[in-house]
């Protein structure tokens, strides 16, 4: 098979994956002008992934499992490890949740990979809320185990878990392990691990399949803190850390003014949340900047040493990057 050298790897923007879901709303087209081909409400979109039956095709051609196999050290970066399968580490959605989704648990690696995939860390970035919206994210801090596992199969469950109402901007961490479940009423951007497995441990009296088997071994009833969501921090370059974990990064950005955004030696995916600009990087003249609007997705490789991100008017970007040893 053809290698491609690191010096043909370069910025490019992903088409994305629309998804209809009977629980999804049309926020997500009035953010990021993002519809389904059938009128149908948008429950997700994949805006950036590498599966075994699909992944994410680049708007310039070709695709980001092809920059998999031809340069993978290239596109990663010599030291970030790729997800199981040898597949890119990490997946990103947009979610429009109007009704609630299922309470639910995703698998470590550990306990993943003796089903065939990688486990699921995971980060939210509330984008939107309704008055009545709603997340859980683990349980009441006084509930043990033996409450968990007793109550598992009953309506009571609700009691025990940890529900709040979200806000615009807020950041929630949600390891490997961790019950949750988004909406109603929340549209969010997140970032997971490469991992597809998803355990649905209660489903607020609708008739689908539990996986308790699976799901209630792998749960974890306390997390040790009492906070569900991340506090973020600034950051001298004018940004805001948003969360920083043993799987990924991720900062936002409100620009006016251009910012150098160095690679470090590790691949870079730039989200626009709002606004227009560019992006650009040094390419000798040969590639002009790629224009940017709500919603895109750019994905740096690591053998870019940086781009160049130009706002027209205002630009709101989250940078994610793998986490740093």
């Amino acid at each position: 098979m053809p290698t491609m050298s690191s010096t043909a790897l370069k910025p490019v923007l992903l088409d994305r994956l629309v998804q209809s879901k009977i629980w999804g709303g049309h926020h997500l087209g009035a953010m990021f002008d993002i519809h389904s081909n059938d009128g149908e409400p948008v429950g997700e979109t994949w805006e950036l992934f590498d599966r075994p039956e699909d992944g994410s095709k680049l708007r310039s051609g070709g695709t980001l499992r092809e920059l998999m196999v031809a340069d993978q050290r290239g596109l990663l970066g010599r030291d970030v490890r790729p997800a199981f399968g040898d597949r890119f580490p990490l997946l990103f959605k947009f979610l429009d949740a109007q009704t609630s989704l299922s309470v639910q648990v995703h698998p470590d690696d550990a306990a993943a990979h003796v089903h065939g995939d990688g486990g699921k860390t995971e980060a939210w970035l509330v984008l939107q809320t309704l008055p009545h919206a709603r997340i859980v994210r683990g349980f009441q801090p006084s509930v043990t185990r033996e409450q968990f596992e007793a109550l598992a199969r009953e309506p009571e469950l609700e009691q025990l878990l940890y529900q709040f109402t979200p806000k615009v901007g807020d950041c929630i961490y949600v390891p490997a392990g961790t019950v949750h479940a988004i909406g109603p009423g929340a549209v969010i951007f997140e970032v997971q691990q490469n991992s597809d497995i998803t355990w649905r441990l209660y489903d607020w009296g609708r008739n689908r399949t539990l996986h308790l088997d699976q799901g209630i071994p792998a749960s974890r009833v306390t997390d040790g803190s009492l906070d569900p969501t991340v506090k973020a921090r600034s950051l001298p370059d004018g940004g805001t850390l948003l969360t920083s974990n043993p799987f990924f990064r991720m900062r936002r950005y409100s620009l006016t003014q251009k910012l150098e955004a160095e690679t470090k030696g590790a691949f870079l995916v730039v989200t626009v949340l709002g606004g227009h600009g560019t992006l650009g990087w040094h390419s000798g003249g040969a590639d002009l900047p790629i224009r940017l609007q709500p919603g895109d997705c750019v994905l740096v490789p690591a053998a870019t040493p940086s781009v160049y991100l130009s706002p027209i008017g205002g630009l709101d970007v989250v940078l994610t990057d793998p986490a740093r040893s």
